[in-house]
């Protein structure tokens, strides 16, 4: 278990370096459909990842009992 909650803090701090990469990345580019289509494309692809990780910390509370 220990490994799998370090994995999901792994996956959501490189998350949060990637959004803020497209923030810098996507600064001053043109609004078009290219451009919002890659930018919706990677926020689409972090949600996924995070609804991924709580429904694998909702799974484990469930297993186990709060004290």
């Amino acid at each position: 278990m220990e490994k799998e909650l370090q994995r999901a803090k792994d996956v959501c701090r490189e998350i949060a370096s990637d959004m803020e990469a497209d923030a810098t990345n996507f600064d001053g580019k043109p609004f078009n459909g290219r451009t919002v289509a890659e930018y919706f494309g990677n926020q689409g692809a972090a949600i996924a990842a995070l609804a991924g990780i709580i429904s694998t910390l909702i799974d484990r509370a469930d297993r186990e009992p709060v004290a």
